[in-house]
């Protein structure tokens, strides 16, 4: 009896003594587990988390090799910390198909499972998931113990609880980490906008081209760390390189880059080498890497082709947009700059036209002589501001005229310029008393030397005596005058030689006429005649001839000149007309 109660308090001994050992063991795992909480819990740090995680069960449970992998957005498992193993695992994307959501030995796995045989070449035996409420996070991996003794059942509930700890820690470092990502970001795109605001305000503050395309620049390499790019504007009809930085183009500065341009013409939004196609070639050929288009109101007014950032990394979609942004920006102002530009050459052309017209209107006589025996009047009608019409009538002696009228080829200042070179030769050489033919060919042989090949004057030039009443002419290439005699027949004045300017020495000729009472010479040039209305006809020399035959003899010369520019006008409507219209017209009294 004293020998089974004996044994039965020995027994009793053995049992409390295990349930100490195993309340001590709970107890130590317990005080283990609330450490490693305490210290993963008091940080934010992911990898400072992930470390404690393989480190505190590799040192207790004397495991060699540790690793943990997490999941990213994609539901690809990316090997962010190893222990005892090669670091060029770091980061490696594995796709955890069926991952099961509890502890698990490798060896459990069906051999057709895709992964097994990844971990299995690293040497992991035990596999610890973290899972969230609603989600595997991740997990961790441990090798066999050094001691070669398997995991004992408790030793993976430690595993599975520390998991659990875990779990929490990792989710909001993880949020913590995007927290810090986006306000890295919005940082980011606060410096993109006060810049963009900045260089905004640059710009809108000049109008120079040469300005904007250097603030353009220090934007693009400011920002972006990039010191190779081509800027191309288009210029007319052609896209042209008008900045380069960096001499790793082929396009040189200055030149058509029309071919590049054409090539990106369908690009509507930054684009960045990405593929293996024909256009990809072509930029990576060029040493291109992003191509920014730059658009006003859907017209494509530039590009913006930029090579590699100083510091290696590849563009972000952040920087995309910051160049579209920044293109748009820069357009803006060059086309503003060039509006400007055009703007002060306009007002430069019309200021110098302005001149021109003054000039030329002192060039033609504002009134003719009044005299007893003739009468006389002429109006210029120039199709711009400035012609290449000219009439005149210069008392050269008391009892004598110099009648004459003119037609410079072309129109506006250039023929202005020639006809003032014919006014002040015809002013300076007919007081010299010369014959109206020798007169005549020195005008020529002065404008032949002033003017170039493709330059050149109808002239007409005649003289009249009022003691005689005769009137003795050259006609060179002008149109000839009508003659109306009082008796109502009609003769032209066509005697002369060629045009003026076409050859240095010509002989000219000249024909002399007996003018009466009544008689009536009327000089145009060949705006009258050449006139068009809106079917295209021109007005031609029979209108013209009926229209002075029906007002003479009845009309003073003035009535008949206006009637005349009436009726041009009258015949060619609505039509802009492109030549000057000019008329002279004397009477015998």
């Amino acid at each position: 009896m004293s020998d089974h109660l004996a044994s039965f308090k020995q027994r009793m001994s053995t049992n409390q003594l295990d349930e100490a050992k195993e309340t001590d063991r709970r107890l130590i795992e317990l005080s283990a587990l609330f450490e490693i909480s305490q210290t993963i819990n008091s940080s934010l740090n992911l990898q400072s988390i992930l470390n404690n995680i393989l480190l505190v069960p590799m040192g207790r449970m004397m495991i060699g090799k540790g690793m943990v992998l997490l999941k990213n957005k994609n539901n690809i498992f990316i090997v962010e910390t190893v222990k005892g193993m090669p670091y060029s695992l770091h980061q490696k994307e594995i796709d955890l198909i069926d991952l099961p959501d509890h502890p698990f030995l490798l060896k459990a796995l069906p051999d057709s499972c895709p992964w097994k045989i990844f971990f299995m070449d690293q040497g992991i035996e035990l596999i610890i998931p973290f899972n969230s409420r609603t989600d595997i996070l991740g997990l961790m991996g441990f090798s066999k113990k050094l001691t070669q003794l398997p995991f004992s059942q408790e030793e993976i509930e430690f595993l599975t609880s520390l998991s659990n700890i875990a779990a929490t820690s990792i989710e909001n470092a993880i949020i913590f980490e995007e927290i810090k990502t986006v306000n890295r970001e919005l940082d980011h795109k606060i410096q993109e906008l006060n810049t963009l605001f900045d260089i905004g305000k640059e710009l809108n503050l000049t109008f120079e081209k040469e300005k904007i395309l250097k603030l353009l620049s220090y934007a693009l390499m400011g920002q972006l760390t990039v010191n190779a790019f081509i800027i191309a504007l288009k210029e007319g009809d052609q896209f042209q390189a008008a900045f380069i930085k960096g001499d790793k183009f082929k396009v040189k500065e200055g030149t058509s880059c029309g071919e590049l341009c054409a090539k990106s013409s369908s690009i509507a939004s930054p684009y960045m080498q990405e593929g293996d196609s024909e256009y990809d070639q072509l930029l990576s050929h060029a040493g291109i890497n992003v191509v920014v288009p730059m658009h006003i109101q859907n017209e494509q007014k530039g590009f913006i082709f930029l090579g590699d950032k100083i510091t290696g990394q590849s563009y972000s979609k952040s920087d995309l947009e910051f160049l579209h942004t920044l293109g748009n920006i820069a357009i803006i102002s060059l086309e503003n700059a060039r509006l400007f530009q055009e703007m002060l050459e306009k007002q430069k052309l019309e200021k110098e036209m302005n001149m021109a017209m003054n000039i030329q209107q002192r060039l033609i006589p504002k009134s003719l002589p009044n005299l007893k025996k003739v009468e006389l009047d002429g109006i210029n009608v120039p199709s711009k501001l400035v012609g290449g019409d000219y009439f005149d009538v210069i008392q050269i002696k008391k009892n004598l005229l110099g009648i004459t009228i003119a037609d410079v080829s072309g129109k506006g200042m250039p023929a202005a310029l020639i006809m003032s070179n014919l006014q002040a030769a015809l002013h300076a050489l007919i007081y010299e008393e010369f014959p109206p033919e020798i007169l005549v060919g020195r005008i020529n042989k002065v404008i032949y030397n002033n003017t170039d090949i493709d330059k050149f004057i109808t002239f007409f030039y005649g003289e009249l005596d009022i003691n005689s009443l005769t009137f003795r002419y050259v006609n060179a290439g002008h149109n000839p005058p009508y003659l109306l005699r009082n008796s109502k027949s009609v003769e032209l004045l066509s005697e002369g030689g060629i045009i003026l300017g076409m050859m240095p020495d010509v002989d000219y000729k000249s024909a002399k006429v007996s003018l009466n009472k009544g008689d009536l010479i009327h000089c145009y040039t060949d705006g009258v005649t050449e006139a068009v209305n809106a079917d295209d006809e021109q007005y031609e020399e029979h209108r013209l001839l009926k229209l002075l035959q029906e007002m003479h003899p009845g009309r003073n010369v003035k009535e008949i000149n206006i009637k005349i520019v009436e009726a041009i006008n009258q015949f060619a409507g609505e039509i802009p007309q492109s030549d000057d219209l000019t008329v002279l017209t004397f009477r015998i009294l």
